[in-house]
Formats: structure tokens, sequence, C-alpha cells
């Protein structure tokens, strides 16, 4: 199991300024899935829409919904992704 320490969490604020102030970015977090730290490209609002990302508190976890350009879209063409308590997040 995956114990990363407190101060290995970005702050939300920190997080969501860096995921909106361009138009890509790069996520690092733990995902449960891989049972691994990844490293994804991503945009704050979906291709060619309006639609933005959003960032919400579960259990005490921050959880920030963003548009994963490297994932293949699921039958519905959603590309949303989940990441939780990332790490660090990059332009």
């Amino acid at each position: 199991m995956f114990n990363k320490k407190k101060e290995d969490k970005m702050k939300a604020k920190d997080v969501i300024t860096q995921m909106t102030s361009g138009d890509t970015f790069y996520i690092t977090y733990y995902a449960k899935k891989h049972q691994a730290i990844i490293t994804r490209k991503g945009t704050w609002t979906k291709p060619n829409t309006d639609t933005q990302g959003k960032h919400f508190v579960s259990k005490g976890n921050d959880i920030f919904v963003y548009w994963d350009l490297d994932a293949t879209p699921n039958d519905n063409g959603n590309q949303w992704r989940q990441a939780t308590n990332p790490m660090r997040v990059r332009i």
C-alpha cells in the first residue's frame, strides 16, 4: 500500500491555480487502478467546450476532476479522470 506524507500533497488552491493558468498541465498522483504514481497530461476544460473540471473534498481527500489528454476515450467518448491528493501539477 502506498502511504504518502502530508507534506507531499499540494494545497488545493495551488493545484487549481496551476490547472487553470494555462491550456494544458501535467498532474502527478497515486492511481489506485494502476497501484503506482502516474503523471498525465490534462486540461481543466473539456476541449472545444466550456465544460470545466471541478474540485471537491471527500473523506478528507482533495479530489480533482480533469480532462485527460493521454486517456483512451470510453464508449461515450469520456476522458474525464479523477486525481486524489495530487503531489504535483506543472504547466
